[in-house]
């Protein structure tokens, strides 16, 4: 399952980015989880990203993972702001 979601950060899209890259690698490649695009806004305090999980069901544990949570808090994201918004069935990115 694809989809688009946002979110509030506070410490900038290149810490946000670090907590991707580095800090989240092995609970993503857990859960089954890629992120295939982001972008943040001009004052960087809320991320756009397109994402997608392999099993669906996965989603609620993810979330709910205490070391997910952890390293997303001091990554300086607002877990209480994100927000799915929608689903993609197609997608194209040049």
């Amino acid at each position: 399952m694809k989809f688009v979601s946002t979110f509030e950060i506070t410490k900038g899209f290149d810490r946000w980015l670090h907590l991707i890259d580095v800090e989240l690698k092995e609970k993503l490649e857990k859960y089954g989880v890629k992120v295939h695009f982001a972008c943040a806004n001009d004052d960087e305090t809320r991320v756009y990203d397109m994402s997608e999980i392999n099993d669906p069901s996965l989603v609620e544990a993810f979330m709910a993972d205490e070391e997910v949570i952890k390293l997303r808090t001091e990554a300086g994201v607002n877990l209480s702001s994100a927000e799915m918004l929608s689903t993609v069935d197609k997608f194209k990115i040049w």
